[in-house]
């Protein structure tokens, strides 16, 4: 059987067909909206290592550590969300459900009153 070499089997892809192939980068609403919480976490600690080091990135990093049930490392990422300088109020009770999870039930009513008392 001898096949046609006139025609292409493949042809040059369009301009439209180059842009769907281009690979678009994630965003973290994407990633958080499909409840892909290790996407996220790669994404936010790809940022805070190259370009964005701020309480925001921080406290979604939090977040996602906290759904993905590592509570040690939310702790850890919370506790110092808590030193830095600007840091919401809502952060501690974050961090008292955090330390609640963990089974550090004393520390989280401490934490808590701490809150109620500053409010």
């Amino acid at each position: 059987m001898l096949l046609s070499r006139a025609k292409p089997a493949s042809g040059p892809a369009t301009v439209e067909e180059k842009e769907k192939k281009k690979k678009k980068l994630p965003k973290l609403e994407d990633f958080v909206g499909a409840r892909d919480y290790t996407g996220a976490v790669t994404l936010l600690e790809f940022e805070r290592a190259n370009k964005k080091n701020d309480i925001e990135t921080a406290m979604w990093i939090s977040y996602c550590y906290f759904h993905l049930g590592d509570y040690k490392r939310c702790l850890k990422e919370y506790t110092e969300i808590t030193e830095m300088k600007g840091a919401p109020t809502e952060n501690w009770v974050y961090l008292g459900c955090v330390m609640f999870f963990l089974g550090m039930y004393k520390e989280a009513e401490e934490v808590l009153l701490k809150v109620q008392t500053a409010s």
